[in-house]
């Protein structure tokens, strides 16, 4: 053989045989068709990755510590009211009661998701005072969290970093002796209520009353989302980056 024909085979050998290109290329076209697909199906539904909520410990009705860290796992919506509010306060309370009495029907209350009310008025609102209110609601017991803390930490917590609106001001016909002078301020606040997921990513906010059924449905993304199996967890983070968002 000549030293041409040797080095002619040689290169038919190096170059990739058209079977093996072909079967890329339809590998490429087929995970382009599906990635379209996809885009315009979009089967699974994402809420967005908001950033991180902030981390605290608080204090519970029963005095004890209560904190972000012990509630990691869980998805978890958060409101803010003041339990001596005549005004928004009792119907936003309510609404949590709701969203109580339907994540029991679907048996993830305590699970897979938590309700947590802050207070920030902690200079009335003691232990003892959320115990009171949080059974006059009907509160259950590791489902729905009451949590009030020292006045500075309040204030950086739920102003700060939720950022959250509240003004204390003082009250229609407040008392001005000294003995009475906790009785002397009202709030002006924000309706505010925010949804964070299992990783402690806020998913959520909600500057208004609820609508329940929006809300239940964000609920039952999240915790779909929480529960996806390993093998599953691509297709969400697909979702996530054509942001299939409802």
């Amino acid at each position: 053989m000549t030293t041409d024909a040797i080095t002619a085979q040689s290169n038919r050998q190096a170059r990739p045989g058209w079977g093996g290109l072909r079967a890329a290329l339809v590998a490429v076209l087929v995970l382009g068709l599906l990635a379209v697909g996809f885009m315009l199906a979009r089967p699974v539904k994402v809420l967005p990755r908001l950033g991180a909520a902030p981390s605290y410990t608080l204090t519970d009705p029963q005095g004890r510590p209560l904190g972000s860290d012990d509630l990691r796992g869980k998805v978890v919506l958060y409101d803010f009211v003041y339990t001596s509010c005549e005004t928004v306060c009792p119907a936003m309370t309510a609404q949590m009661m709701q969203v109580q009495q339907r994540l029991e029907d679907k048996r993830w209350l305590g699970e897979d998701v938590v309700l947590v009310t802050i207070t920030f008025d902690p200079e009335r609102d003691t232990p003892e005072r959320l115990l009171a209110e949080s059974r006059k609601f009907g509160a259950v017991e590791g489902g729905w969290h009451w949590l009030t803390g020292e006045l500075i930490a309040i204030k950086q917590l739920v102003g700060g970093e939720f950022g959250v609106y509240f003004e204390k001001v003082e009250a229609e016909n407040a008392p001005h002796d000294a003995d009475h002078a906790h009785e002397g301020y009202d709030f002006v606040h924000a309706t505010v209520f925010v949804l964070v997921d299992a990783d402690g990513q806020i998913r959520s906010e909600y500057h208004q009353m609820l609508n329940l059924d929006e809300v239940m449905r964000d609920i039952e993304l999240v915790v779909r989302e929480k529960n996806a199996p390993p093998l599953a967890q691509p297709v969400w983070q697909a979702a996530h980056a054509i942001r299939a968002y409802p």
